[in-house]
């Protein structure tokens, strides 16, 4: 089956795509096909829901429903009456094609995983087959014919862009056995990779050296997640143009594999060149982290890495990026320039990100009290790195101009009082205690950062070592540094006060802060950040439109403390205090304590 999300008189809805006798493609929407055919016999009704997302969360039934439904519709189609086509359908080209997933909540992808990208890299003594990847934002994804937008002084001259293979998850889990890591793949979808060179461009006096970065910025942290800024921003991530599930494909490791620029071929590769495929990836996620219907992972470039699209063709607007997959299907994009002008550059209300523009037309664009936020609304959760003033020493990052972040997965945040649980692959944690701001309204290109600031919180966030023990040598300073980027990303590890405490002065700096566990305690002040939560929206919002609820953490500081194994496996309670703040307690229990199956 081939499913789609789409945009029909303003109204998002999803179906299944057919094509009656080599016609039109029709996409027929499951509800009004089965009204349709119950005046003509008893359909099982198959529970059927108002987004591709939400039925996916009905995981084996759904799919075991839809399929019978699909199967009643081509037969009536080809045998019967082809009036059910414009009673329950549209024909795609009179449709908006969005991202079959248009609001990811995980939305990630691999990064040197096939020899191709290494194999011209000298420096790069082996590979380490553990995943290196990044977590792109929701404004990434967009669906086809959208257009890539590029920031005039943020991407050009220089933007690139791939073909990769995603998956969709269609079953829960966490702890997957590997020989059962099939069991939770709904489907495939082709996403472009494309990214961008405003990372490198903001740094003072580097603007016209492409993707090269000055040595001191070259750091572990760069390095484990491969241009960590230049992939993140707003439409960077086409996806679609369906989900074709996985009884549509025999072998997802023999596809071939197509990038084209305006129907010119620019590579070819082939899915046999993953290095960590499908079943290993799910397996090493899940045991840390949990999957849930509707996300996605994408594995990758298997050919050139970054195929360059010059400044003339990218202002050129019959431009289109092009990249197909076998089996998949084929997404075509054209390429926008943003030019400079009134913030935001791009119209939040007309933006080619679905999940951005729905949410600025809705009552939902601004919270106007902390007290209708809640952790489990925060779509986005951003973490600074090496944001403290011995940051240097402690940990290889070197102070710079533009302040490090990465997006990690929203269901690593959890509330305050909360029992989080210690995956059994873990050993000793760095336990910290941070500030965290909460973004108020959806945002881009903000210029003071105060103004879209909800409120403050202390945040616990726990770091899991036990990455580095997958590290062989030699390996890459990213692959060293790997633990405190991944090691925050279980579900629950960063834990967030329940109680959000406007600042009117923002004035959250000189706070003395403090980390108890058991009769271990050490006290810090919030001094010792180098940027705050006005710089970081800054930066962040200039590639990437910030939601309502958002979370910020401005990282680590040496206010932080080792625990073994032993010390938690009874449990544990740990509680922090920022001054002004409130506290904030979690419970930590190892796997099995805790209750997990």
């Amino acid at each position: 089956m081939r499913l789609a999300s789409y945009l029909y008189e303003g109204t998002e809805r999803w179906g299944f795509v057919i094509e009656p006798s080599g016609e039109t493609a029709w996409v027929v929407e499951p509800a009004r096909a089965e009204a349709f055919l119950t005046t003509y016999a008893s359909i099982p009704s198959s529970g059927l829901v108002a987004t591709l997302a939400g039925f996916l969360a009905l995981e084996d039934a759904g799919m075991e429903a839809l399929s019978r439904l699909v199967g009643y519709v081509e037969r009536f189609v080809a045998q019967t009456d082809a009036t059910l086509l414009p009673r329950a359908g549209h024909p795609v080209d009179e449709v908006e094609l969005l991202a079959p997933i248009p609001r990811p909540r995980l939305y990630w992808g691999l990064v040197t995983n096939s020899p191709s990208f290494v194999r011209n890299k000298p420096n790069i003594g082996n590979l380490n087959l553990f995943p290196l990847g990044h977590q792109r934002p929701q404004g990434a994804a967009i669906g086809p014919g959208s257009p890539v937008t590029m920031k005039h002084d943020h991407h050009l001259p220089h933007m690139a862009y791939n073909v990769e293979l995603a998956i969709v998850i269609g079953k829960a889990g966490r702890y997957i056995p590997i020989d059962r890591a099939m069991d939770h793949v709904a489907g495939y979808t082709v996403v472009n990779d494309v990214s961008g060179s405003y990372y490198y461009r903001s740094i003072p006096g580097n603007a016209d050296n492409g993707y090269a970065l000055p040595a001191r910025y070259n750091d572990w942290l760069y390095q484990a997640t491969a241009s960590w800024g230049g992939k993140k921003a707003d439409t960077l991530s086409p996806m679609g143009p369906y989900l074709v599930t996985k009884d549509e494909v025999a072998d997802p490791y023999n596809l071939l594999m197509y990038t084209r620029q305006s129907g010119r071929t620019r590579d070819r590769a082939h899915t046999a060149a993953t290095l960590m495929g499908i079943e290993r990836v799910i397996h090493w996620y899940s045991s840390f982290a949990s999957l849930e219907p509707g996300d996605v992972i994408h594995f990758g470039t298997m050919g050139v890495d970054g195929l360059p699209v010059l400044p003339d063709d990218a202002a050129d607007p019959e431009t289109r990026l092009e990249v197909e997959i076998e089996q998949i299907g084929t997404l075509v994009n054209p390429i926008r320039i943003a030019d400079e002008g009134e913030r935001p550059r791009v119209a939040l209300e007309s933006h080619p990100s679905h999940a951005i523009r729905e949410v600025a037309a809705s009552d939902a664009r601004v919270l106007d009290s902390p007290g209708e936020w809640a952790v489990g609304a925060a779509r986005h959760f951003y973490t600074s790195f090496g944001n403290d003033r011995s940051a240097e020493a402690a940990d290889g990052l070197a102070q710079l101009e533009v302040p490090r972040f990465l997006n990690g997965p929203a269901r690593s945040l959890t509330a305050g009082g909360s029992v989080v649980e210690i995956p059994p692959r873990a050993n000793d944690l760095v336990v910290s205690i941070e500030l965290a701001a909460v973004v108020r309204e959806l945002a881009a290109d903000v210029e003071d950062g105060r103004s879209v600031v909800l409120g403050y919180a202390p945040l616990i966030s726990l770091c899991d070592l036990s990455f580095a023990d997958a590290v062989v040598e030699p390996a890459r300073l990213g692959e060293r540094g790997i633990p405190a980027v991944y090691g925050r990303w279980a579900d629950g590890f960063n834990v967030v006060g329940e109680v959000l405490t406007p600042l009117p002065e923002h004035d959250w700096s000189g706070r003395a802060m403090s980390l108890q566990i058991g009769d271990q305690v050490v006290h810090g002040k919030t001094s010792r950040y180098l940027a705050g939560p006005d710089e970081l929206i800054t930066t962040i919002s200039s590639m990437i439109t910030l939601f309502p609820g958002d979370v910020i953490t401005l990282g680590r500081t040496a206010a932080h403390l080792r625990i073994s194994r032993e010390a938690y496996a009874s449990g544990l309670l740990v509680r922090g205090e920022i001054e002004g703040l409130g506290t904030v307690e979690a419970e930590l229990a190892p796997r099995g304590r805790h209750g997990g199956q």
